[in-house]
């Protein structure tokens, strides 16, 4: 018969292997739930949230219960744990507190008048609950708390009438160790994953974590190709202040890269002031392709027009950019030195888009489509003629939007 030493032994190897082997958080809540139930801890009510440095994310929550099973994990964003009264929750009291363990009593109304969600478990049927922390040493202000750790926090809760036995919550206190490195590791997992597409884009960071990281490595893609370019850059960025020129460089990108992403493509690139974006064409309907390509052109000049007439008194709308649209093949490839990478977009699609947008200021015209693109996409464009186009061969016909 095994003891239940071994069982509690058994259950931090298998916490080790779970953070080892990157297992869903999710599954491993519920799993862990279980474990408890079959070492007769009457566990009823687990969460787990994990509090980190993120530009975006600011925690990650997770709470399984007995009657509901485990919720979908969930990133907080930072702005809401900064803007929210995170001192009226027992994690924040905790978080404030010298001791990284507080226990109460839910049957007892002075307690259950804490804290909001006191209240709610009780109604439940909820008649114990404690909340233990792991810190990770390092810390980060906020404006409407103290320093507060980053860490792992859990709480655990019970509807036993008798509560948790002081042996139980040590058993659990004893697993604590293991199932917040388990958390830590798996959150810093999914935050890198994140930070690392929010830094380098969706497909290149796809490709960095699938193992893509040698130099020379890459791989061919069949996109439409959409390029911005900011006119007078130079005099923008010599005449304005650096904070009022960075807050024009944000609205513009806003404005184009922005679209971009809300019309279903990939920025693949920020170069400068430029936008190098795609919308591959193996991931959905060609016809799609082109027409969300066209709809975040349009798009973006309908938001650079709405901006400026919000801020027609700064320079925070003072900006004119053209948009080149294109369709081929590229290649989305490391280059650079030994130590020093890059997941860049190269080929002679890449180059041609740049091409077509330059003539986007010459003309005077805000954007401008290829013959590849007007041809999967005729409608809502139309020909203004050959131009000669670099890189594409002689005098070109070049397409313009259709004014609606």
């Amino acid at each position: 018969m095994v003891s239940r030493e071994e069982k509690l032994t058994d259950i931090t190897d298998w916490l080790a292997i779970s953070a080892l082997t990157e297992q869903p958080i999710r599954e491993t809540i519920r799993s862990f739930s279980k474990r408890l139930s079959n070492c007769g801890i009457p566990v009823d009510r687990i969460n787990c949230s994990t509090f980190q440095r993120h530009q975006i994310m600011g925690a990650m929550d997770t709470t399984w219960e007995i009657d509901v099973g485990v919720s979908d994990t969930e990133f907080v964003p930072k702005s809401v744990i900064i803007n929210s009264d995170t001192n009226n929750t027992p994690a924040g009291s905790l978080a404030r507190s010298a001791s990284d363990f507080e226990r109460y009593d839910l049957r007892n109304s002075e307690t259950r008048g804490k804290f909001p969600v006191f209240e709610k478990l009780n109604a439940r049927g909820f008649c114990d609950y404690f909340i233990i922390k792991q810190s990770y040493g390092r810390h980060w202000e906020s404006r409407k708390t103290a320093t507060n750790s980053e860490g792992v926090y859990g709480s655990f809760a019970t509807k036993n009438s008798s509560g948790f036995s002081d042996d139980q919550i040590d058993e659990i206190k004893s697993l604590w160790p293991a199932l917040s490195l388990f958390l830590k590791t798996a959150t810093e997992q999914m935050l890198s994953a994140q930070l690392l597409e929010a830094y380098v884009g969706r497909i290149p960071a796809r490709n960095i974590l699938s193992g893509m990281i040698e130099r020379g490595d890459g791989n061919r893609i069949s996109c439409v190709l959409w390029y911005s370019d900011l006119r007078d850059s130079t005099r923008l960025s010599t005449s304005l202040p650096t904070d009022e020129y960075l807050e024009l460089l944000n609205n513009y990108f806003d404005c184009t890269a922005g679209s971009v992403i809300e019309n279903g493509g990939e920025v693949l690139k920020f170069i400068g002031d430029g936008v190098m974006a795609i919308f591959p064409l193996d991931e959905r309907d060609e016809k799609m392709a082109f027409s969300s390509a066209l709809s975040a052109a349009r798009q973006s000049l309908v938001k650079a027009d709405c901006l400026r007439s919000k801020t027609s008194a700064s320079s925070a709308g003072d900006f004119v950019f053209g948009i080149g649209l294109h369709a081929g093949d590229v290649t989305l490839g490391n280059v650079g030195t030994a130590g020093r990478l890059d997941m860049t977009v190269i080929g002679a699609s890449a180059n041609q888009v740049t091409r077509i947008e330059a003539l986007t200021k010459s003309l005077a015209i805000s954007v401008l489509a290829s013959p590849r693109f007007f041809q999967s996409s005729p409608e809502g464009l139309t020909s203004i003629g050959k131009f000669p186009v670099p890189d594409l061969g002689g005098m070109t016909e070049i397409y313009s939007l259709v004014e609606k």
